[in-house]
């Protein structure tokens, strides 16, 4: 079995069936992303697929996920466009990387939630097995933070601004949260 239907193994496994799926091409770089609508109350969790076979770009085989509660249009054509970018860029992939300018890929995004970037972190919120498919590609999760979290962020870093979120009991899931 590849690594492709192991990625899909794995995300049926943990986040059921996919609703839909979205195809994106930028050059040469083809990213799907996957809409799960069953993994958390409320919510849709978009899966990349497809971002792994880049690990020799960013150095790590990964796939990445997000889980939000409104405006699923745009933040699947966000997180698809960051994946390209981070990509393209040939960024060394990993936990605490922020990436500032959603409006330029979805002009007023950031006026209607509150949002101008994507954080990508280690995942929460799903059982520990989820975090690596078959000891070969392991998985992220990234959320929407505003421009105060993302100050916080490049202020303290990534270990502080987590335990933030934590302790403050932030639902990072909550598109529009204040």
């Amino acid at each position: 079995m590849g690594i492709d239907e192991k990625i899909l193994d794995h995300y049926t496994k943990y986040l059921g069936e996919f609703a839909g799926t979205e195809q994106y091409r930028f050059g040469n770089q083809i990213i799907q992303i996957l809409g799960f609508p069953n993994v958390f109350k409320d919510c849709l969790v978009f899966a990349t697929f497809g971002m792994s076979k880049f690990s020799e770009e960013i150095k790590r085989q990964c796939e990445v996920i997000l889980a939000v509660d409104d405006l699923y249009d745009e933040c699947s054509e966000i997180l698809a466009n960051t994946v390209c970018y981070i990509l393209s860029e040939k960024m060394e992939f990993g936990r605490g990387i922020l990436i500032e300018g959603v409006d330029n890929i979805v002009p007023g995004f950031s006026e209607s939630s509150g949002k101008c970037a994507l954080y990508f972190t280690d995942v929460s919120g799903l059982p520990e097995e989820f975090s690596v498919v078959d000891e070969e590609c392991e998985m992220y999760m990234c959320f929407f933070v505003s421009k105060e979290e993302a100050e916080f962020f490049k202020k303290h870093g990534s270990d502080e601004f987590e335990t933030y979120l934590e302790e403050n009991g932030i639902d990072v899931a909550a598109v529009k949260r204040k």
